[in-house]
């Protein structure tokens, strides 16, 4: 029972960050018929890509909630993932946001702030347990790609 349970509050992380994902893709799905037809930014990868890195962000994002919650307890776990539940949140707005409503700028504006409360996320996670903070870092660098890549369709096609 003792390799048990870390095993299971593991996937109960990993769990909660694909909520986002059911929020978005029936948004997603139901408008790539839209997102075909915008002028393109440069650098902009295949559709596949998007939901591959996805699966890897939200595992990253998963193991580093994990890390953090076994680490700290009580007060000080609650203090460091607020930071983390505020990202999915965030994260859960954007995609019904640019997919959904067609609404490039105000999406573009939800990443600017999704960048901002990352650094939040990421100084919060790396002071309770560094290697959490360290699984952070391609979540950083996504989002700042995907900034580039939604300014980039904004410009495109206002």
């Amino acid at each position: 029972m003792t390799i048990l349970k870390p095993i299971l509050i593991l996937l109960f992380w990993l769990a909660i960050c694909q909520l986002p994902s059911l929020t978005g893709s029936a948004a997603v799905q139901q408008n790539l018929d839209w997102y075909h037809t915008l002028n393109r930014p440069p650098l902009t990868p295949p559709d596949e890509i998007f939901g591959f890195a996805w699966a890897i962000l939200y595992i990253l994002l998963g193991t580093a909630a994990f890390l953090v919650f076994k680490n700290l307890s009580g007060k000080n776990a609650q203090k460091a993932l607020f930071p983390f539940w505020m990202q999915l949140l965030l994260n859960a707005c954007w995609t019904p946001l640019f997919f959904g409503l067609h609404l490039t700028g105000p999406a573009l504006l939800l990443l600017a702030a999704m960048l901002l409360q990352g650094i939040w996320l990421a100084r919060a996670f790396w002071r309770a347990n560094r290697a959490a903070g360290v699984l952070l870092l391609p979540y950083g660098f996504w989002l700042a790609y995907a900034a580039y890549l939604n300014m980039g369709f904004w410009l495109l096609n206002r």
